[in-house]
């Protein structure tokens, strides 16, 4: 399946190059938003990993 895209621009080049460059700029896009993700998935986890061990030691001390 093929996709147009319309850009009124007179040389063809500076269409692919204008592609090519909103091409890189939603992949970057996309894998900062993948990180940012997995930091937040590491911290949520982390806060719960600590949460567990503070309530079992509080259960070890009664």
């Amino acid at each position: 399946m093929e996709f147009e895209i319309y850009m009124p621009c007179e040389p063809a080049w500076i269409c692919d190059s204008f592609l090519v460059l909103f091409s890189v700029l939603l992949a970057m896009g996309l894998v900062g938003f993948i990180y940012i993700l997995y930091k937040e998935h590491r911290r949520i986890n982390r806060v719960r990993k600590r949460k567990a061990q503070r309530g079992a030691s509080r259960k070890n001390k009664s």
